[in-house]
């Protein structure tokens, strides 16, 4: 079975705050609260969820967000409305932990969330910065590790950008394998874009584009899309399909990944790539000239996340003039 790398990361993240939040309040901890703020972090961390327009930093976004949060959860529970208070206060400094904001010294920080414990909570405990300070590097490394287990010595993506379309890369899977001379550039290209081989390869290009767009995340880059190839033998394969699918089919990796299909395969299953669709993932056609130009066919070109379309096509200029924005011009 494949691995899901988004939910994998987010997973370890998950427990990265729960222990973070256990070892400040032990006996005082609410999981039900914790795991209120969990999912509103998590949403605008990870996701990128709610109005950009709002607050343009994702730091600015957890405090208003993790505020109103705070604010509803009170309503609801005035009982606990202090502790509600106190943990998200201290959830804040989740941000130093995680690479939302820059933090030279971990340490320090720790250091400052032990002297706001003992002020906020009247915990007193000998070595506590030191304590949370080394659990929180075991995770940020636990984090790191996972990703360089991914990473890859004989495969690697090149990444080209799209001309006429900022932030769109088009994703073309190299190796760094040594072949033996007698075989020809000709021969192992063919082998390597043909049959199983062409499937197999596909979860190489998968996984190494899922952990860029991880990378991107992380850095606080969500504008990027990287348009990948696929294989429409694969179509027919039920399992295989649902295993490769399974690498990418985390909203937030579905968002930034569009899957590159020609117009003729698409004219034969056409019903399969429309139901890949309504699973959320996006598609790229490629326009070939197996496309007719007529009123339906423009309009359903706009169904599609982009349209490639080539300067060198026969009917380029017709379909061009036809105002569909969606449109990457090779």
């Amino acid at each position: 079975m494949t691995i899901n790398i988004m939910d994998k990361y987010i997973e370890i993240t998950r427990k990265q705050i729960n222990e973070y939040m256990k070892l400040v309040f032990g006996r005082k901890f609410n999981k039900k609260y914790c795991d209120a703020y969990t999912e509103k972090y998590i949403n605008i961390r990870y996701y990128n969820y709610y109005d950009e327009d709002i607050h343009s930093t994702i730091r600015r976004k957890i405090v208003y967000y993790i505020k109103q949060e705070q604010e509803s959860l009170a309503i609801n529970n005035i009982d606990d409305r202090i502790l509600i208070e106190q943990m998200r206060i201290f959830y804040y400094y989740l941000v130093y932990f995680d690479n939302v904001t820059y933090c030279k010294d971990l340490r320090k920080t720790a250091e400052k969330i032990d002297k706001l414990r003992n002020k906020m909570l009247n915990k007193k405990e000998e070595g506590f910065a030191e304590k949370l300070y080394n659990t929180m590097q075991e995770y940020i490394q636990a984090k790191q590790d996972f990703i360089e287990k991914f990473e890859s010595t004989d495969f690697y993506i090149k990444i080209s950008n799209y001309p006429d379309r900022l932030n769109v890369y088009r994703i073309n899977l190299k190796n760094n394998i040594k072949f033996p001379k007698v075989y020809s550039e000709f021969a192992l290209k063919k082998a390597f874009e043909t049959g199983i081989i062409n499937e197999d390869k596909l979860l190489v290009e998968y996984y190494l584009t899922s952990i860029q767009i991880l990378k991107d995340i992380i850095k606080q880059n969500f504008r990027r899309v990287y348009v990948v190839e696929f294989a429409t033998t694969l179509l027919k394969k039920t399992k295989k399909i649902k295993n490769l699918l399974h690498i990418i089919s985390n909203s937030a990796i579905q968002e930034k990944i569009c899957i590159k299909i020609r117009y003729e395969n698409f004219a034969k299953n056409r019903e399969k790539i429309y139901e890949l669709m309504k699973q959320g993932y996006n598609i790229a056609l490629i326009l070939d000239d197996s496309f007719e130009v007529n009123y339906k066919n423009i309009e359903s070109l706009r169904l599609f996340k982009y349209i490639i379309l080539n300067k060198h096509l026969d009917n380029y200029e017709e379909i061009k003039n036809n105002n569909i924005k969606n449109i990457i011009i090779i």
